[in-house]
């Protein structure tokens, strides 16, 4: 019923953005070429360069179609709890099994990072950072106003925000790099459980 929706032009930006992402994980961003992606859709190269310049810029896309995916589900998780405590605990044990499943993709993420400039994958991040943050930090707003936080820290609501937000994600790039490491949701619950003892003092 959405396909019917969209227009052809949106319907074959799906279909790249689809096929990249099998290549991008298989093969990762450096081994995967524009010849690669057309040839799997069973179209021409100038087909895929009439929408994007570059496979740097359809592994954006990717990217940002993966992330934003993240964020929704971390929303609606935190939609359905009543208390901050829980609202928190819902964002960030969703977030990480998304994560999880995902894990391919923060490979080549991390690993493309670190061997060349991707302005535009540093500037997707960026944003779904930010807008994480921004989520984070109002659930601790909301659990300083009802009580169940200690006042004393809201002018601090934005850096300790930032600061679980940052945990996560060294979190999840460290699965990426040894995902063979037990017990990742331990780890995460052990650092959501001191986090929220400490901002219940």
């Amino acid at each position: 019923m959405a396909n019917n929706l969209l227009s052809k032009e949106d319907l074959l930006r799906n279909e790249i953005i689809l096929t990249a992402q099998k290549l991008f994980q298989q093969y990762g961003l450096q081994k995967t070429t524009m010849e690669d992606i057309a040839r799997a859709m069973g179209k021409g190269k100038s087909t895929l360069y009439y929408y994007y310049k570059s496979k740097e810029e359809i592994f954006d896309a990717v990217l940002r179609v993966e992330m934003n995916e993240v964020y929704q589900l971390s929303k609606e998780a935190v939609l359905h709890e009543n208390t901050a405590s829980d609202k928190l605990r819902a964002y960030f044990s969703i977030s990480f099994q998304i994560a999880k499943s995902k894990v391919n993709l923060y490979k080549i993420v991390t690993e493309e990072m670190a061997i060349q400039d991707l302005s535009g994958t540093h500037r997707v991040v960026k944003e779904l950072n930010a807008k994480s943050v921004a989520m984070v930090e109002d659930i601790f707003i909301s659990g300083f106003i009802s009580g169940e936080f200690c006042d004393e820290l809201r002018d601090q609501a934005h850096l300790l925000a930032y600061s679980m937000v940052s945990a996560m994600r060294s979190l999840v790039m460290d699965m990426a790099i040894d995902d063979h490491i037990p017990d990742w949701d331990q780890r995460l619950t052990v650092l959501l459980d001191f986090i929220i003892r400490a901002l219940r003092k």
